[in-house]
């Protein structure tokens, strides 16, 4: 901005807060030439599962989008603004699991252009996809942001997202969403048999559940002895690429997910994975219900997808197997059947 011949002011305070926002704008009055535009771009995060989100977590992120726009949009509607653009997500168009709360506060900033406009006043809102080097997504952790990329969603770079605000500035609906987004990719990550209407236009197939994937088919035509593999390493696959692991064989049997970094949001991605690759639905708790790789295969093999399966069992189980056996058949043998054995083995060890 400096080099293209504007004077940076900082003005400090709490967007959230109504004295604060009010005494920015006496001191625009005061010393500064007068107000010709808004760029509302202030937002937390705290994400979380909706039915776990406290409503502190609500009021925090709400905090700014909410309160904030509101007292912008009062102490602007007497001024001829040339522009109020409100800093908005995609999250409040399409959604994000685990951010119902912001989801919510960006859909307000949403409903406020919509108001402005009604009202005769400039007003715009802009649902921003993940900026590659700036904002939030940008200061996420990369195991985040792979599963951003892995849904779908490919980041702005700097220099395009600011081509396309200047291009809204000149000339816009009240709402319009920004992302690099490969909506085949994008849809085949989604629930079980969830549609947005929103995308219908822009969808022409939309995953269906009548047909089997090319995987279960693979699974069903397999021999019995060969469907144990085919299932265990396709889990493997999926789950690695969830968590963002290079190694599918770290993934043991026994070994809680969540031990390896699986989280509840990961949770909802994995199971929406699992209905996509498997055509079929899942109950939404699938991964607190069978938290281990066997766990798992146990109950998709059985209980969803109806296949019968190899018993393969390691050494460790066919010892525990082996002494279960064993102990029923002490406990059912009568107390002369037990001394003859013993007296048999006696003899046999010449005593």
């Amino acid at each position: 901005l400096e080099t293209a011949g504007a004077k940076v002011k900082v003005l400090l305070g709490d967007i959230s807060t109504q004295e604060d926002v009010a005494k920015i704008f006496q001191q625009i009055q005061a010393s500064l030439p007068p107000l010709k535009g808004v760029i509302h771009a202030a937002g937390v995060l705290d994400d979380g599962l909706v039915q776990n989100l406290s409503w502190q977590q609500f009021t925090k992120v709400m905090a700014p989008k909410v309160a904030g726009t509101w007292y912008l949009h009062q102490l602007t509607q007497d001024l001829p603004l040339d522009f109020f653009v409100c800093f908005s997500s995609i999250a409040s168009l399409l959604g994000n699991p685990g951010q119902g709360n912001y989801a919510a506060a960006n859909g307000f900033m949403d409903a406020i252009a919509h108001y402005r406009r009604g009202q005769g006043l400039p007003g715009l809102s802009i649902n921003w996809g993940a900026w590659a080097s700036a904002g939030m997504a940008a200061r996420l952790a990369s195991g985040h942001q792979q599963r951003l990329e892995a849904s779908g969603m490919s980041a702005i770079e700097l220099e395009r997202g600011m081509q396309a605000l200047g291009s809204l500035l000149s000339d816009s609906p009240s709402q319009v969403g920004v992302l690099p987004i490969n909506w085949s990719k994008f849809v085949s990550q989604l629930p079980s048999g969830k549609k947005i209407p929103f995308l219908e236009a822009l969808i022409s197939a939309e995953p269906s559940f009548t047909k089997k994937s090319a995987f279960r088919e693979q699974l069903e035509a397999a021999t019995v002895s060969e469907r144990q593999e085919l299932l265990t390493t396709h889990l493997r696959s999926i789950i690695a690429k969830t968590l963002g692991l290079q190694d599918i064989q770290k993934i043991e049997m026994r070994q809680p997910l969540f031990d390896l970094g699986l989280d509840s949001l990961m949770a909802v991605e994995l199971k929406n994975r699992l209905e996509s690759s498997l055509e079929t639905s899942l109950r939404s708790t699938l991964l607190f219900d069978y938290p281990t790789l066997e766990k798992l295969i146990d109950y998709l093999s059985v209980e969803v997808l109806s296949l019968e399966l190899a018993v393969v069992l390691d050494q460790q189980e066919a010892e525990e197997v082996d002494q279960s056996n064993l102990q029923k058949e002490i406990e059912q043998l009568s107390e002369l059947e037990a001394q003859n054995i013993l007296l048999q083995e006696l003899d046999n060890m010449n005593f």
